[in-house]
């Protein structure tokens, strides 16, 4: 077994697709192919099932590969970490996968603090979606992870961190900013809404889907989107109400002609957790960017 086989077959058990572990290790699907033909041939035994449009699912045999590869490369990641610590100028790894919308509003000036504190440090930042966020640093690919506390699974040790709100972002002067009471649902209902994607974790999108079906009322969806920015430029030009879910004032909002209308009497608040591997003790230079994170929160 080789390592650059070991790493494809790790990229395409997690993304069930031989094109997407190609992209992962700037290879081309028929080499990523070989490179699983290759290793199957050596051991004897089927890793993967084939389906259509270049699918993939692991055979018994393919999970208990996996697991080895997810125990080499984290024992990697531990010796190239210690053998930094050992030089002469330590350096050391710290990759963190989060949310764009929370990569863009939230990490900018920690991580400009953080690198001037820690020049020697090689950072790695990850544009993520939550599932995948969570799917990285319980396979070791990340250190840490940002993520909605609802979103954490329970085999990860999550460190509260900053507290989120749902709101509603309309234009400035939309007739709901007129009213004295918080929107019901039944008048958000009546306008064109910008909604964040389903999701296979509980959820703001899976708890409103629960409200409408629970108050008989129909969604007049315009637009999923998971990039905020995105869901903020549309309702700013009015084409649509945008649900959203805000860690304090994000910055820029008051620049725009938009007003954040408070849906808590909808919606629970929820929390951004840091996450990190149990039973691991992080590297002292990754607990500073924790212990930075928890210091601004």
């Amino acid at each position: 077994m080789e390592w650059q086989q070991l790493g494809a077959f790790r990229q395409l058990a997690r993304t069930g697709s031989f094109s997407k572990a190609a992209q992962a290790t700037l290879r081309t699907q028929p080499a990523v192919s070989q490179q699983i033909k290759a290793l199957e041939t050596e051991l004897g035994c089927t890793l993967v099932e084939r389906s259509g449009r270049k699918g993939a699912r692991l055979t018994m045999a393919g999970e208990r590969l996996l697991a080895f590869c997810d125990l080499a490369h984290r024992e990697e990641q531990t010796l190239r970490e210690d053998l930094a610590a050992l030089g002469d100028m330590p350096r050391g790894w710290l990759r963190l996968a989060a949310p764009l919308t929370t990569l863009m509003q939230l990490l900018p000036p920690l991580i400009a603090a953080y690198g001037r504190a820690h020049p020697q440090v090689e950072l790695t930042l990850w544009d993520r979606p939550q599932n995948e966020v969570v799917q990285l640093v319980r396979s070791g690919e990340a250190d840490l992870g940002l993520a909605l506390a609802t979103a954490a699974p329970r085999g990860l040790r999550a460190m509260a961190w900053k507290e989120v709100r749902p709101v509603l972002l309309v234009p400035k002067g939309h007739p709901l900013t007129q009213e004295a009471q918080p929107p019901s649902l039944e008048r958000i209902s009546r306008h064109r809404l910008i909604l964040p994607p389903p999701s296979t974790v509980p959820s703001h999108r899976s708890a409103l889907d629960d409200l409408f079906r629970s108050q008989g009322l129909s969604c007049r969806r315009f637009m999923e989107s998971a990039n905020a920015e995105v869901s903020a430029a549309l309702a700013e030009q009015g084409l649509g109400l945008a649900f959203a879910s805000l860690a304090g004032e994000p910055p820029g909002l008051k620049k725009r002609n938009l007003a954040a209308l408070s849906l808590e009497h909808l919606l629970p608040r929820d929390r951004i957790v840091i996450l990190s591997r149990k039973g691991k003790e992080l590297p002292q230079h990754q607990q500073d960017l924790v212990d930075l994170l928890l210091a601004a929160g």
